[in-house]
């Protein structure tokens, strides 16, 4: 009897704390999970960056991107394909302590360096359906420094959030996403403008995990009011790489 009785008390307790546990769960938690689902402190990858007109016609070009964490985040992201773009680099520098985040763009034909700054980052990145605060977010960027979350839905595989945005410089009016709770990786985020209306769909696939590190290999951006997409892949991926401090600064950008 005193057995029963002591089993069912360690059934009680476990429920009691897995009901603790899910109530806990809100939209500040899942950001935070997201976060957590990549823990290197650097990466690099070699990427691919397809470009699809609203007719169908599709470019492609290669990239290196650049990745590491410190007192200031640092990412750059170099195009090498085809040689009308190569040279041309993109430089962020993040310092979440002072809450300030510099944009700089290198263009070898203009053989400059020049800010991104306020409404400039609400721009195409280099002719694609990215916006340069959308390749902030997707470099590495904590989601929670730019959204407060809030659970929309939930069932046993996927948790949709409402986004709110709080950065000032992004020009979204609210977004929404769609989290795989097996992964605690984003499956879709769409972002909608001042009148409510959808004009962005991202749509995450093809994850993967290295060295305990989990990331979606493609994502594919459709601008639906203009009718165009852009697909990034991530063809080669190494995390925690030695990376040289100095390749983010605008003057290691000038030399190439």
């Amino acid at each position: 009897m005193l057995k029963k009785i002591s089993i069912f008390l360690i059934s009680l307790l476990v429920l009691s704390t897995s009901f603790s546990l899910a109530q806990e769960l809100d939209g500040a938690e899942v950001l935070k999970r997201l976060e957590a689902s990549r823990q290197a402190k650097s990466h690099q990858m070699l990427m691919e960056m397809e470009l699809y007109s609203s007719s169908g016609d599709m470019r492609s070009r290669k990239l290196n991107n650049y990745r590491q964490e410190g007192e200031v985040d640092r990412s750059l992201m170099q195009f090498t394909e085809p040689a009308d773009i190569e040279g041309t680099s993109f430089l962020l520098l993040d310092d979440q302590a002072n809450d300030q985040e510099d944009m700089y763009l290198y263009l070898p034909a203009l053989g400059g360096v020049r800010k991104i700054s306020g409404s400039q980052k609400n721009g195409s990145f280099v002719g694609s359906d990215l916006t340069y605060n959308d390749i902030s977010i997707f470099s590495g960027s904590n989601f929670s420094d730019n959204y407060r979350a809030e659970i929309i839905s939930e069932n046993e595989e996927i948790i949709e959030l409402y986004l709110e945005i709080i950065d000032p410089d992004i020009d979204y009016s609210y977004g929404k996403m769609w989290v795989r709770k097996d992964l605690w990786l984003g499956e879709k985020i769409e972002y909608y403008n001042q009148q409510e209306e959808l004009i962005k769909v991202i749509n995450l696939s093809s994850y993967d995990e290295i060295d305990g590190n989990r990331l979606a290999r493609k994502i594919e951006v459709k601008n639906v009011q203009k009718g165009s997409s852009t697909i990034l892949k991530m063809l080669e991926v190494e995390f925690d790489p030695e990376l040289d401090p100095n390749i983010f600064t605008t003057r290691y950008l000038q030399r190439q």
